[in-house]
């Protein structure tokens, strides 16, 4: 797994993008499952390590609360043939954040929508994930 910036300059919202491998979606998976309605199991430490990466990598605008209207359609996931790659920007990081989050306490004070969106398009790329 790794979260990288794909676009900063010229443009009005950072931009990035979490690249995860065919292991790494199905924890990924069970994360946003986890988050929803709290079943299942999940890898503490890679949910960790993911907070920790998009802490360090998208900065302190993380932990600023998410505007209400943001761009619909831009976070979604991509098959690039060697990865899964989630793309998002600025402030869909920081509702993604709390979503992880929203593992300590499931189905509470987070974006379902979004949640369940992420969830559906993870299914159309890989549907292998819940097989796992």
């Amino acid at each position: 797994m790794e979260v990288k910036e794909t676009a900063a300059c010229g443009i009005s919202l950072r931009e990035f993008a979490i690249e995860f491998d065919m292991d790494e979606i199905v924890a990924i998976f069970r994360i946003l499952s986890y988050a929803q309605d709290g079943v299942g199991s999940y890898d503490e430490d890679f949910l960790e390590d993911l907070k920790s990466q998009m802490a360090y990598i998208i900065g302190p605008s993380l932990e600023e609360e998410p505007p209400e209207e943001i761009e619909e359609g831009t976070i979604h996931w991509e098959d690039t043939g060697t990865s899964y790659n989630l793309t998002f920007n600025e402030p869909e990081g920081g509702r993604l954040l709390q979503i992880l989050k929203a593992v300590e306490h499931p189905g509470e004070g987070f974006d379902k929508e979004t949640n369940q969106k992420l969830l559906d398009q993870m299914m159309e790329i890989a549907p292998m994930v819940t097989n796992r």
